[in-house]
């Protein structure tokens, strides 16, 4: 099966915020700190212990919709569990062990399209290496700062935590695009994550919500003032605004590098760039075409 490599879908604002991020005094103490203290198995006991770990098995219909996108994706397949709580959510977590957990709220506001293009997105924080970050961006910013022994580097750790979480979400809305082959499931899930229920959602009509995205992208761009106070509202929170997803996540796919992954993984067999499309041979390293590294 052919799969996507995650540079083709990574996004520069991910990639900037990470290297930002390392950049900052105090993390390479924060990392070490983290690994000592960090125990994938006692998480994986808890997985195991408090939540229903799904299988061909177990609630077949709903684990039956991971193996494909692991495929695509180009990842191992992880072990995948559901959690009674009633927030609709899904997150990784771990390094070299990345379970996927959905909670109930999801599983109940959300059709199979958009369960599909959750999952995607997850997929993606393991096939973009997200992972180890996000979970200790998780610890420092539960009140995990004095646990690591921050210091005067624990908010300017916290706030670039935090900014980078929400850049990574991009390049996870692209991987669930590309394995939608669109960006109408991204978009429906952003509106479901906005406006609740199922019954209620259903009712929402899509080029509306679009448009409100552009016209906040507006009322920020016009006014430095207005700018200023959204970044105030954001710079705590580890997730873009949903309307700023789905406008992002549009613009992606009408541009020509999601329409370049579409051709690769649409071509029936043989290799090709995923850049630009040319069949490559055995052994190249770079296209010869636009030397896109393969």
């Amino acid at each position: 099966m052919k799969a996507v490599n995650p540079r083709d879908y990574y996004h520069e604002q991910d990639r900037k915020a990470l290297e930002a991020l390392k950049a900052i005094p105090g993390f390479t103490q924060a990392l070490k700190t983290f690994m000592k203290i960090f125990n994938e198995k006692m998480i994986h006991g808890l997985d195991m212990s408090n939540k229903i770990r799904l299988g061909p098995n177990q609630l077949t219909e709903l684990y039956e919709l991971l193996p494909p996108i692991c495929g695509v994706l180009g990842i191992a397949e992880p072990e995948f569990y559901l959690e009674m709580n009633p927030t609709p959510n899904a997150y990784t977590f771990g390094d070299t062990h990345v379970p996927i957990t959905v909670t109930s709220g999801l599983i109940e506001c959300m059709e199979e399209e958009e369960l599909k293009a959750v999952l995607a997105h997850e997929c993606g924080h393991i096939a973009c290496r997200h992972c180890l970050y996000h979970s200790m961006a998780s610890i420092i910013l539960n009140q995990g700062a004095e646990l690591l022994d921050l210091g005067i580097y624990a908010m300017p750790l916290k706030l670039a935590f935090f900014h980078w979480q929400r850049c990574s979400e991009f390049s996870c809305d692209r991987a669930a695009a590309i394995y939608m082959q669109g960006d109408d499931a991204v978009v429906k899930t952003m509106i479901r994550l906005a406006g609740g229920s199922k019954e209620i959602t259903a009712k929402i009509n899509k080029d509306l919500y679009l448009q409100q995205a552009k016209d906040y992208e507006e009322l920020v761009e016009n006014s430095a003032w207005n700018k200023t106070l959204q970044y105030l509202i954001l710079m705590n929170r580890s997730h873009p605004f949903t309307a700023v997803r789905a406008a992002e996540i549009k613009k992606w796919c009408e541009g020509d590098d999601f329409h370049k992954i579409m051709s690769f993984l649409s071509k029936e067999d043989g290799n090709s760039c995923t850049y630009c499309g040319l069949m490559f041979e055995e052994g190249w390293k770079f296209c010869k075409k636009c030397g896109n590294k393969l």
